[in-house]
């Protein structure tokens, strides 16, 4: 990176890494509470889903209040160490991946699912992959390392879960399920489809990030 005489007699604040960091562990937190939802759903007593799902929303409350207070900052920064539109823009991509993910498992009680399609399993061990390799790279945003390499993985992982989506809709409609479930099994297919490709983005803002920068 080319030495900035600019940077050097006027710091720029890193504590927006720490929130970004923040709200991406707040994800992959919320992730993990997620998939024990869905693996154990069917043996999973009804104070115990609610307990999970509860959790759920507790990371998302947590991931707004990280989010408020970060666009608070950044109202008050004068030097930021990105772009003050990239900043504002990874909080609320972040957030959203959070949000979707506690209105997935709010729909799990609204719905009164009590089993899934095992393929939904397979959605949330992709889910929580990607949420890590997201915090990974929140971490290497700083320094600007291996973004790129991480990225890759990010996308190599939502076309997996673009390729699932389809396989698991198309088995939707090609099996003996009752109408109600198709409806509900789809929203579900879709939100989690939803989730994977808002995390991915997240990984596509901080790779132009890095060609700004480079």
């Amino acid at each position: 990176m080319k030495f900035n005489l600019f940077d050097f007699l006027l710091p720029r604040e890193t504590k927006f890494f720490k929130f970004m960091l923040a709200q991406s562990n707040c994800f992959v937190e919320a992730s993990i509470i997620f998939r024990e939802l869905m693996t154990d759903l069917e043996v999973l007593s009804e104070d115990e889903k609610k307990l999970k799902i509860l959790s759920i929303r507790e990371c998302e409350l947590r991931g707004d209040s990280i989010e408020k207070e970060m666009i608070d900052e950044l109202n008050m920064t004068f030097i930021t160490p990105i772009d003050r539109e990239d900043i504002h823009t990874l909080a609320v991509k972040i957030d959203k991946a959070i949000d979707i993910l506690n209105s997935l498992a709010k729909k799990i009680d609204i719905y009164s699912i009590t089993k899934v399609p095992k393929d939904v399993i397979k959605f949330t061990d992709i889910i929580v992959a990607i949420g890590h390799l997201m915090v990974k790279l929140v971490q290497e945003l700083e320094n600007k390392k291996y973004v790129e390499q991480i990225q890759t993985k990010m996308h190599i992982l939502e076309n997996e879960a673009d390729d699932l989506f389809h396989a698991c809709v198309a088995d939707l409609f090609s099996s003996k399920h009752n109408p109600i479930d198709i409806i509900r099994y789809k929203e579900l297919f879709e939100h989690l489809e939803s989730v994977v490709d808002a995390v991915d983005y997240v990984g596509k803002i901080i790779r132009g990030i890095k060609v700004k920068q480079a």
